[in-house]
């Protein structure tokens, strides 16, 4: 049984390295280091963004356009035995996030255009992705790749 999803709010904010350094001196005191990150208490997340030729999605972030979607492929520490295929969709100041586990294999296909398996996956988001592949002409975009550090309550 699918779970119920939640819209729910996500704010994100520029500051200094000193405020950085400060809040997250603060936070150590509740919180403590994810067990599942490496011991430096950092990891790498690679996430492949999903747009058409002409950057649709990037121009609705851009225009600060209130409802829109995305769609990426997302994976850590170059590890690729899990690999998550996410939709996020944004609604003014809401967001909503549905996710589906691909495998290596799968994500590989994706990346090289092979995607005639995705209309047949058990995954109901992996067959709305191909849809859009199809219809709307989504491609894998953009690689971005960034270190995390994580804490956890």
């Amino acid at each position: 049984m699918e779970q119920e999803k939640h819209y729910r709010h996500e704010l994100k904010y520029v500051i200094p390295y000193a405020e950085y350094l400060a809040v997250r001196q603060r936070l150590r005191t509740m919180m403590s280091v994810d067990p599942h990150v490496s011991k430096s208490g950092l990891y790498q997340t690679r996430s492949a963004y999903f747009d058409n030729s002409d950057d649709k999605a990037l121009r609705e972030k851009i225009d600060g356009i209130g409802k829109r979607e995305k769609f990426r492929i997302r994976y850590y520490n170059d590890d690729f035995s899990f690999i998550t295929l996410e939709k996020k969709i944004k609604d003014n100041n809401l967001c909503l996030k549905y996710d589906a586990v691909l495998t290596e294999k799968e994500f590989r296909k994706i990346m090289d255009g092979d995607i005639e398996f995705m209309k047949d996956h058990p995954e109901e988001l992996v067959r709305e992705l191909y849809a859009k592949m199809k219809y709307q002409r989504l491609r894998p975009r953009v690689l971005v790749s960034y270190i995390r550090e994580l804490l956890s309550v």
